[in-house]
């Protein structure tokens, strides 16, 4: 008790502070202090500058200068998205690998294993969702001719398997319609036209893999199928298209939108090529439900 009493006696013992003029020793200021209350006041003082240090550090971008090392959150979170990235891109990569080993395998007339025809097709498989479609901003008008190309393929009238066709026959036509211009090799047209209403659904004549889907000139929306037995399926002036390069196809598949596109269409219509052993034959040979007639307007 008695120590107590010593350390406050000292502690707090009061002492007057005071300042003077330098030239007339006037008394200009003076207060009272003790060492308990210099010793507090120098306490609250630290404490206050680590506050203001802190909150200077910790939530203002200077953390990013004064702390060694550290990563902000934008850095973090651009990070975490360009590992995101990498790895669709990777994976996209991995898809695209095997598509291009299934065409390399059907070019020479192989049969596609069914494992790497699942697997490449899987990364695929979300664009039939709902979630995917919004996201793509898909138009109340994709969306009608959507349904409409499942509805057409629901109906095909036929399917055949992988691999089951090898002649030069065609197992499904490209679609419904009459046959406006004949094959006429001698006047560059290598194949016949189909006159049908615009928006007509366009089928895949047989099994096989897109090898080219893109816009050309002359020919339009163009699309080429590689089938098995070295047989080629080609589709011009299309108004639209419904498969890209590397996609699997089927017979019966809906594979284009009929239109007019391309500088040597005169009118909507679909032309149509058969090619066997890289030579051109008449389609219609092979397709005996069509009869040549006379040319009508929406030929080549």
């Amino acid at each position: 008790m008695a120590n107590f009493q010593n350390f406050r006696k000292r502690w707090f013992k009061p002492y007057r502070l005071i300042l003077h003029e330098k030239q007339s020793y006037k008394e200009a200021w003076q207060m009272t202090i003790t060492r308990g209350g210099v010793a507090s006041t120098a306490v609250a003082l630290v404490l206050v500058i680590a506050g203001i240090t802190f909150g200077l550090i910790g939530w203002t971008p200077l953390k990013e200068r004064v702390i060694p090392g550290y990563v902000s959150e934008d850095s973090r979170q651009r990070a975490v998205l360009a590992e995101v990235k990498a790895d669709s891109a990777l994976h996209a990569l991995r898809v695209q690998e095997q598509y291009l080993t299934a065409l390399q395998t059907l070019l020479k007339g192989e049969v596609v294993p069914d494992d790497i025809t699942t697997e490449a097709l899987d990364s695929i498989a979300l664009a039939n969702s709902e979630n995917e479609l919004d996201a793509w901003g898909i138009t109340e008008e994709e969306l009608a001719l959507r349904e409409r190309v499942e509805e057409e393929d629901q109906f095909s009238l036929q399917r055949i398997q992988s691999g089951s066709s090898t002649s030069k026959s065609i197992p499904f036509p490209p679609l419904q319609g009459e046959i406006s211009s004949k094959y006429d090799p001698g006047a560059g047209h290598f194949g016949v036209d189909f006159v049908a209403p615009v928006g007509s659904i366009i089928h895949a004549v047989d099994d096989g893999a897109i090898t080219l889907a893109s816009y050309t000139s002359d020919g339009g929306y163009v699309i080429s199928v590689q089938h098995y037995g070295g047989r080629q399926s080609i589709y011009k002036h299309n108004q639209s298209l419904l498969v890209e390069v590397g996609d699997r196809i089927q017979a019966g598949d809906p594979i284009a939108i009929l239109g007019g596109t391309g500088t040597h269409s005169t009118g909507p219509h679909s032309h149509f090529e058969w090619w066997v052993d890289g030579q051109p034959l008449d389609p219609v040979l092979w397709l005996p439900e069509y009869a040549p007639t006379t040319d009508e307007e929406g030929g080549d």
